[in-house]
């Protein structure tokens, strides 16, 4: 149901009863199924079920007020908390991945669709416009204007958004569905050895003058 990602969170009732409660697992659960839909081989069938998927989605976001298009390619572990005001048209979001009220993940015209690393955290209201890249375990504050691209590990905060930190700040962030390879860093590389250090020093020698 891509919900509970901490471990308190791995009760039954909250596994698999508290999901159903919230309205961003119906909005994910239309996105999940016109993605599918979409994919299909078959060409009457696939008109069947894309059909379905419109109206249901209509219905979907007439209730909750919130759409992610079929067209985004996003990983598993999608979690929308709350209700209302949330778009998603992205052209690659990772897993893990955590959308509160107010958040646009759009494009901006002529300038493309946001790409969104694994693990990311965004705050209400906030926004990702236009062809940007945001790293892995990234939190984007309540309220920020992303507009150009975020490294991996950090907060952004601000209008337009800056890095604030290059701490996990959001517990959210210390659990993802799938594990996320902590980056690593080359070991230093140690000095050459001298090929004369096996070898006497030569004395250095003069020629008299004669």
């Amino acid at each position: 149901m891509a919900y509970g990602v901490r471990p308190q969170d791995k009760t039954f009732f909250r596994h698999w009863v508290t999901p159903l409660l919230e309205f961003g697992t119906f909005t994910v659960i239309s996105y999940r199924f016109g993605r599918w839909a979409y994919s299909v081989k078959i060409p009457v069938i696939r008109q069947i079920l894309i059909l379905m998927y419109l109206f249901g989605d209509a219905v979907v976001v007439a209730v909750t007020g919130m759409k992610v298009h079929p067209e985004s390619e996003i990983g598993p572990g999608l979690v929308i908390h709350t209700f209302s005001c949330v778009h998603v048209l992205a052209k690659k979001i990772g897993h893990s991945c955590t959308i509160n009220q107010g958040v646009s993940i759009a494009n901006v015209r002529s300038s493309g669709r946001p790409t969104v690393g694994d693990n990311c955290y965004f705050g209400a209201g906030c926004k990702v416009m236009g062809g940007v890249t945001v790293g892995d375990n990234v939190v984007v504050a309540a309220n920020s204007l992303v507009i150009s691209d975020v490294p991996n590990g950090c907060t952004v905060m601000g209008v337009p958004a800056r890095i604030i930190s290059r701490e996990v700040s959001s517990p959210y962030l210390k659990a993802p569905v799938v594990p996320v390879a902590a980056p690593t860093t080359p070991a230093p590389k140690e000095p050459a050895a001298s090929t004369n250090s096996t070898s006497p020093a030569q004395p250095a020698t003069t020629t008299a003058a004669t």
